[in-house]
């Protein structure tokens, strides 16, 4: 290269006007970057182009003026900052809460993502703590959460509630990953924070249609059955003392005849608010037929259980319910009794005993019930 023109290291699309750049320098020399703000580029002897910075510093000499090019290959650097870029585009543009913070939990980075779910500005929420986030009267995951990401461990689609800016709360999953330095220490954590309110919405959704009789919303067999089996576990364990109560509405099905199944609905939903609204908290009601509904009262003696029974006859006989043509519909119940206790075998025979019961009070006469 002694000797050579300099503009064989500059590319060919600016090599031109090269030499023209290099007569404005000697006009005014003085050691700065050449090319600021722009992209500088050389050429290697095979032709290929790579990115450069470039400084230059004028002597002056015995023999003139002589210019001193300090370049340096930038070409990892651009890289670097590419990538960079890149990363910083994928993190604003997530729909995912993305979280950088220190390993006391303070708030160092905040992307959209976290702006759009929690309502903080990223101003507001840089340097605070992400204890703000954690709900009042809720236990606080979070030092749990960072005790684990300093050890190096990663954790992993961690389902809790949070508070956003408003007070409002949103159901989220987090997966919150230790953050090294180049010795592989770990320094910070990162945290990608999920909206799974809707998901949740449709889970409780699913777990109340598995468990409760969609018209009337009290509960199902299934669910009614595992209770009573539990029941009579605890019987058996603890000698806790329960009744059973099995209810049927007389005459269903003329109501079903007579005035339409619309009709009919309207007495089951009738009937199951009576219940539920008439019935202690701690009972448990659910539609285990067509027209059948079983009550499991723990804690209740067969007196107990005879006299809420008899409240709940009168109850059902004095709902008046809207028919066709504004006629009036009025309804009665036959109920049996079952015990709970020591010697009771299983929840089945508990059921088959109610039920028994409940067809023996459906043949008296009505001025015996």
């Amino acid at each position: 290269m002694l000797g050579q023109s300099v503009e064989m290291l500059v590319p060919d699309a600016v090599r031109d006007r090269h030499s023209a750049h290099r007569a404005d320098y000697a006009v005014e020399p003085h050691t700065r970057s050449m090319g600021a703000d722009l992209e500088l580029y050389a050429r290697r002897k095979d032709g290929s182009e790579f990115p450069v910075e470039i400084s230059l510093s004028p002597l002056v000499t015995v023999d003139g003026l002589v210019v001193f090019s300090a370049i340096r290959d930038i070409t990892d650097r651009k890289r670097d900052e590419r990538d960079a870029s890149h990363f910083r585009s994928v993190v604003e543009s997530s729909h995912d809460a993305i979280i950088s913070k220190t390993l006391d939990g303070i708030i160092m980075s905040w992307n959209t993502g976290a702006e759009q779910l929690y309502g903080y500005t990223a101003a507001e929420a840089e340097g605070m703590s992400m204890s703000v986030l954690v709900p009042r009267r809720h236990d606080d995951d979070l030092p749990d959460i960072l005790r684990r990401v300093s050890l190096g461990e990663r954790v992993d689609r961690y389902e809790t509630v949070r508070m956003k800016k408003d007070g409002g709360l949103v159901d989220v999953s987090l997966t919150v990953s230790p953050i090294h330095d180049r010795n592989g220490n770990v320094v910070a954590a990162s945290t990608i924070a999920r909206d799974i309110s809707e998901r949740r919405r449709y889970q409780k959704q699913l777990e109340f249609l598995a468990e409760h009789d969609p018209l009337t919303e009290v509960f199902n067999r299934r669910r009614f059955e595992h209770d009573l089996n539990r029941q009579v576990g605890r019987a058996h364990r603890y000698h806790e003392r329960a009744v059973l109560l099995m209810i049927d509405l007389n005459g269903f099905k003329q109501i079903n005849d007579i005035f339409g199944h619309e009709a009919g609905d309207r007495v089951l939903k009738t009937t199951a608010e009576v219940l539920k609204h008439t019935l202690r908290e701690t009972d448990v009601v659910a539609r285990i037929g067509g027209d059948e509904f079983a009550i499991l009262m723990p804690y209740a003696s067969p007196e107990d259980g005879a006299v809420v029974a008899s409240f709940l006859r009168e109850a059902i006989r004095e709902c008046r319910i809207d028919g066709a043509e504004h006629k009036e519909i009025r309804l009665s119940a036959s109920i049996g009794l079952a015990r709970i206790e020591d010697e009771t075998p299983n929840g089945e025979s508990v059921l088959a005993e109610a039920d028994r019961m409940m067809y023996e009070d459906k043949r008296r006469p009505i001025s015996q019930r």
